[in-house]
């Protein structure tokens, strides 16, 4: 598949004025003029970010009536049921609050839905059961927005139930008794990328600020800012702010089961945005994924190192587990793909399987993109349920596909780039699924122009050899933590001398000793083994990177870490943008 090269061009007078007002290099005034942060004061506010920016979590609706419901259930002894969901979300976000409530004297126990058994949503059984040992309030963590029927059960039990979500709400709001979800129409909050467990942590917030202990707040940033990380929203705003702080206090936690964790998933003091993208999250995950429950949560209140260090254990085998099941299906989704090519050009990408492990289906999915670059739902079909889990691609609503065809639905929910879904198995059996990728095939195709089925890099500068250091690195890394909206800027260079190499590493990652600077620096593609053959023998290529550091027997060193290679010879143009 190619790629397509799009290398920016500065607006040379906004870059200018930024490192003249900042008193920063021309570089990193491009890098910030590349994100919109064109005005001096907003640019600093980005590079600087304190914990006092965040805004007043009142400012959210309900959050003042919720706070006084809160506050009336300690009052009365009443018990508070929170109602979590399965992914790294929903499981921080009823860690924070299942603190926080303790800290204030509330009592409180939680429901953590099974993701297999349970499937996606929230469950009327639930809110009854709940209902019938005592429970007057009931608060969500990550669902809900849409649970029109349960909202409605909830009212007549004379429950009180508490939405907190940050999906996307239906075209009216449900039932609840009251609901805090900054994507709601009515909410006039500023910041309308929150995670879920940043939706928790505003009412956290609140709670803490009325009962007049406001300074313990920031201590729950670490939990918050792995929640918000592993959900992929923006890494801005807000977002940012949580992020930063969060990561800085990852890097000396106090908690026995979340240092237990870091130093289960091996993560060093410095805590970034990649090592809880891909070595802490994947890891909560797998509990749920692999039919776990309770015990992920459960591990965030242990005193005891042994038994902290045994829930890790078992998170790090599921978690093996669970990369043994993505592979399988990816090699049966493979070997559907050489039988028959054409149903995986359709413009949206609908791949069926009977039983296949419904816990990983959404990482599958993921993955899928990645291979084919195009939306993707991915179902696993079963006798007694059929589960779907749905990516998308840059500039295309993946929740909006799904309302197209809501009456294929049992339910379904999520936002744009990621969706769940449930569906008749009976219907399943039949021709609901040939139906399903029909309908959302045509719905992609009046969105989707053959372009945008294009995957694209976004190159923001081009520089010379020479001035790859660590220098330039730390430089860069002045814009971290790195995430959607806020992308680790690819850089590319022209020529760049290749001095020894291809080596394979671990069967599966490419590696390159490429010249820079007067040093040595490796150039790591992961994932690419399979085009060592076609290196063999260069003596310079085209790179499209991004800049990482490797830490070997304290010895810090600049990596490249690659992203696309385009080739001997003549480079890009440095305009519009160019096939790779």
């Amino acid at each position: 598949m190619s790629i397509w090269w799009q290398i920016c061009s500065g607006r040379e007078e906004l870059v200018a004025g930024l490192q003249r007002e900042l008193e920063i290099s021309e570089l990193l005034a491009r890098l910030l003029v590349e994100r919109g942060l064109t005005e001096p004061q907003q640019a600093w506010k980005f590079l600087n970010p304190r914990v006092e920016d965040l805004h007043d979590p009142f400012l959210l609706a309900d959050m003042e009536r919720v706070v006084e419901r809160v506050f009336l259930a300690r009052d009365r002894g009443e018990k508070v049921l929170i109602y979590g969901d399965y992914d790294v979300d929903g499981i921080t976000s009823t860690v924070v609050l299942r603190r926080a409530l303790e800290m204030l004297g509330v009592q409180s126990d939680f429901h953590m839905p099974r993701r297999l058994e349970d499937g996606y949503g929230l469950q009327a059984e639930v809110i009854q059961r709940a209902a019938e040992e005592g429970y007057g309030l009931v608060i969500t963590a990550d669902s809900g927005i849409r649970a029109f029927e349960v909202c409605s059960l909830a009212r007549e039990l004379g429950v009180d139930l508490v939405v907190t979500d940050h999906h996307l709400p239906d075209q009216e709001l449900p039932p609840a008794w009251a609901i805090i979800n900054p994507k709601r129409p009515d909410c006039t909050y500023p910041d309308k990328d929150l995670a879920a467990v940043g939706v928790v942590f505003k009412l956290v917030h609140a709670l803490f600020h009325r009962a007049g202990k406001e300074s313990v707040v920031p201590h729950f940033l670490k939990l918050v800012a792995i929640g918000t990380i592993a959900d992929l929203v923006p890494l801005t705003g807000e977002n940012r702010i949580i992020a930063k702080f969060g990561l800085e206090g990852l890097g000396d936690p106090r908690n026995v089961g979340l240092k237990a964790l870091l130093e289960g998933a091996g993560v060093s003091r410095e805590v970034n945005q990649f090592d809880v993208g891909f070595k802490v999250a994947p890891r909560i995950n797998a509990v749920t994924r692999m039919g776990g429950g309770r015990e992920v949560v459960d591990l965030f209140s242990v005193t005891d190192e042994g038994l902290a260090g045994t829930i890790v254990a078992e998170m790090n085998a599921k978690n093996l587990a669970r990369r043994e099941q993505e592979e399988a299906i990816l090699a049966e989704v493979e070997a559907l793909y050489q039988e028959d090519p054409r149903p995986f050009q359709r413009t949206f990408l609908v791949v069926a399987g009977r039983n296949w492990h419904r816990g990983v289906i959404g990482i599958v999915a993921s993955r899928l993109v990645e291979r084919f670059y195009r939306p993707v739902l991915v179902v696993s079909q079963g006798d007694e349920i059929c589960q779907g889990s749905g990516r998308s691609i840059p500039g295309f609503h993946l929740l909006q596909a799904l309302d197209s065809c809501r009456d294929l639905f049992l339910r379904y929910g999520g936002h744009v780039q990621a969706v769940g879904c449930a569906l008749d198995p009976a219907g399943c059996a039949g021709g609901l699924i040939e139906e399903l990728s029909r309908r959302l095939d045509a719905h992609a195709r009046s969105q989707l122009e053959p372009q945008d089925l294009r995957p694209r890099i976004r190159v923001e500068s081009l520089l010379r050899p020479e001035i790859l250091d660590l220098k330039l690195y730390r430089e860069v890394e002045r814009l971290a933590p790195f995430g959607m909206g806020n992308p680790e800027p690819v850089f590319a260079t022209r020529r760049l001398p290749v001095v020894a190499g291809p080596f394979v590493m671990a069967e599966r990652h490419l590696k390159l000793k490429v010249q820079c600077n007067g040093s040595l620096l490796d150039a790591i593609w992961w994932r690419r083994a399979e085009l060592a053959p076609q290196l063999e023998g260069l003596e310079s290529v085209d790179a499209a990177y991004v800049l990482s550091r490797n830490d070997y027997q304290g010895i810090s060193s600049l990596q490249l870490e690659l992203r696309d290679l385009a080739g001997v010879g003549e480079a890009p143009e440095p305009a519009g943008g160019v096939q790779a």
